[in-house]
């Protein structure tokens, strides 16, 4: 325990990024609710593709994507699905997300991603060793293949943007492809592999046993739905719940896609949209890779885990309340054939989730702009696994008072 004042604080959402703000926020001894609809990690952070990756580092909005984006949307195997009756509604999000895509802009972002996914392994560290499941993390590397040597090209920026960080970053042949990892087809001119980073086994399962962990060391975790709070003018004094009333000090909202919506009757609106993932895990696939792959043209990952092999990927915006599509899921069973010669597909399950994405791909983390005892934490994308770990860390430095470890400034919740 650290020499500031102990708090009651609730996190609202025990996906990887609230457990690990709870944990964190245990660890720094406060007296911590940590509030979820459901089960811990049962949902985003069950389907997460595993990625732990320190050079996790270009957004996903890009310069020139605009010009790709018709392609993907009359592709029914691409990344990108658009549910035409949310248009209008996802219109002004998507504005915002194409002009984050200018070189200038992206340069900015990448540095901040780095402040912080860069500390992640470190981060997590201690969270792993005092829940017992270190096994779980694999720091094997990360591969990203390429067809043609043009579409390695065409994404030298990404590979740029990668290589100014501290990190390692390797330009393979053909033949180097086919020596690292032989699973895949001979189909590929180029790669890439990053050594420094790895893959989470068991993503679900990380966060239950984090959880876990944070109630066997006296945290409470309740199983609630959030209807809204008792405001105070620092921020909430009184969490209410379903199952009752939470007396807070202090509240972060770490609830994914669903923040915004927890946050428009407390005055603010923030562009928050769902870019919904699928994927499939094959049990028994019969060939798997050595190391998590990324197969560049189709933008899909494909994840050695505890229950199998995990392909997962695309981005899908039709908001919260749609029904999902599990053809989309399925079209990764057809590409894992192409990419991975004699996958074996008879036994599978299916999944579905909504990723919280804001248009730069930076997370909202930090004091809300009018009430200093309200935090935000949502906000990650496609990087919540892997961002969870230092989020965690910044935010129990601000909620006790110390200044954080990052700087927070392009995460400010006001910047749109």
């Amino acid at each position: 325990m650290t020499s500031h004042e102990a708090r009651k604080v609730a996190v609202i959402g025990a996906g990887a990024v609230g457990t690990a703000c709870a944990l964190y926020l245990q660890r720094e001894g406060h007296t911590v609710t940590l509030i979820e609809r459901d089960e811990p990690g049962m949902a985003t952070s069950f389907g997460n593709a595993g990625g732990i990756s320190p050079v996790s580092v270009a957004p996903t909005s890009m310069p020139g994507m605009a010009k790709n984006i018709p392609k993907w949307l009359l592709d029914p195997m691409g990344p990108l699905f658009l549910r035409w009756s949310y248009l209008p509604r996802a219109t002004p999000w998507l504005i915002k997300y194409l002009r984050a895509g200018r070189r200038e802009r992206v340069l900015e972002i990448s540095k901040a991603l780095y402040t912080l996914n860069g500390p992640t392994f470190d981060a997590y560290q201690p969270l792993l060793e005092d829940a017992g499941v270190e096994h779980l993390f694999h720091q094997t590397g990360q591969l990203t293949v390429y067809r043609t040597q043009a579409s390695f090209e065409a994404d030298a920026f990404t590979v740029e943007l990668k290589s100014a960080t501290p990190h390692k970053v390797e330009i393979l042949s053909a033949d180097e492809i086919r020596q690292l990892e032989p699973a895949l087809a001979p189909i590929f001119e180029r790669g890439v592999l990053i050594p420094d980073n790895g893959h989470c086994k068991n993503p679900g399962g990380l966060v239950q046993a984090l959880a876990a962990n944070f109630a066997r060391r006296g945290g409470t975790v309740m199983t609630a739905d959030v209807t809204g709070f008792e405001m105070g003018p620092r921020g909430p004094r009184k969490v209410r719940t379903s199952a009752g009333e939470v007396d807070v000090d202090a509240t972060v909202i770490a609830a994914g896609a669903w923040s915004a919506r927890l946050l428009r009757p407390l005055g603010y609106r923030v562009p928050l949209e769902s870019q919904r993932g699928y994927h499939v895990t094959i049990e028994d696939p019969g060939v798997e890779p050595r190391i998590m792959c990324f197969p560049a043209e189709n933008k899909f990952a494909i994840t050695p885990m505890d229950m199998g092999l995990r392909l997962g990927g695309t981005a899908e915006i039709a908001g919260l309340d749609a029904p999902p599509d599990f053809a989309r899921a399925r079209v990764f069973l057809e590409l894992g054939k192409r990419i991975l010669p004699g996958l074996q597909t008879a036994k599978y399950t299916e999944w579905d989730g909504h990723r919280p994405c804001t248009p730069d791909s930076l997370p909202l983390l930090g004091a809300a702009p009018r009430h200093p005892d309200l935090y935000f934490a949502f906000g990650h994308g496609h990087q919540g696994l892997l961002g969870a770990s230092n989020t965690g860390r910044v935010i129990a430095e601000v909620v006790s008072g110390r200044p954080p470890s990052i700087d927070l400034e392009p995460f400010r919740a006001d910047r749109f």
